[in-house]
């Protein structure tokens, strides 16, 4: 299949649609990425899938819409790499993981804008990955644009700072996990599905080298800092995982 024919419609700064475009990367496959502006994605994603959300994949004739629904349907079409383990218990665990840090990514998103909103880069960092005429677009609507990440996400004090608590635990159940396993991943000796959703829910706190996120694209320093993120443990992993499996065929 041409990379024509495999598109995935996304917005560029999405944690859920860099967890699908990894997720296409570990299994060697070609695809073109397609930048949809938000709002007027809508027509277009209930067109495909029949959502208002994105990602969503077009695998020939075939549409998929949501990270973890997109995944489960590469492991099944397309095994090689394998992201889920062949023993029953072990892939219940890594499907258990998955749908945890899943959840977690909206609280990264909402701690994360929550810092950004109120930046004169919002616009910037908001549109990147868009033509130069959204982009200048984008500056005109700059006071529209924090309020829509604010009613979008949730940006409110107090469901920000839940959220900041949900993401400690994220962190926290991460570096817990690799004590327990011993091998560097979340769940067995190899990675897995666990590894690369939590990775990408939580590398917007860590911005590594090959993430939609680096200091120099986003250039907001988010809580105590990123030095501090990356500086423990589970910040390390992230980093890991990106150096190690963030590349088309995972070795």
């Amino acid at each position: 299949m041409t990379t024509t024919e495999r598109r995935l419609y996304q917005f560029p700064l999405s944690l859920y649609c860099e967890k699908t475009c990894w997720n296409l990367d570990c299994k060697g496959l070609p695809w073109q990425a397609v930048n949809l502006m938000p709002g007027p994605h809508i027509p277009v994603a209930w067109w495909l899938a029949r959502q208002r959300t994105l990602p969503i994949l077009r695998d020939g004739k075939m549409c998929i819409g949501d990270s973890t629904a997109i995944a489960l349907y590469l492991e099944k079409h397309y095994p090689q790499h394998a992201l889920l383990p062949q023993d029953a218990a072990l892939r219940r665990e890594v499907l258990a993981l998955e749908e945890y840090f899943d959840d977690i990514g909206d609280h990264v998103r909402r701690s994360v804008w929550s810092l950004a909103v109120d930046s004169p880069e919002v616009s910037r960092i908001f549109f990147h990955g868009y033509a130069a005429q959204q982009q200048r677009l984008g500056e005109l609507m700059r006071p529209l644009l924090r309020l829509m990440i604010r009613c979008t996400f949730d940006v409110w004090p107090k469901q920000v700072e839940a959220s900041w608590q949900r993401v400690e635990d994220g962190l926290a159940l991460v570096e817990s996990r690799l004590r327990n396993t011993g091998s560097g991943y979340l769940a067995g000796d190899r990675f897995t599905l666990a590894d690369l959703t939590a990775a990408s829910m939580l590398a917007p706190l860590i911005g590594p080298p090959g993430s939609p996120w680096p200091d120099d694209r986003v250039g907001i320093e988010p809580g105590p800092g990123r030095e501090q993120f990356r500086a423990r443990d589970a910040g390390r992993w992230i980093l890991a995982m990106y150096a190690r499996h963030r590349q088309p065929v995972i070795s």
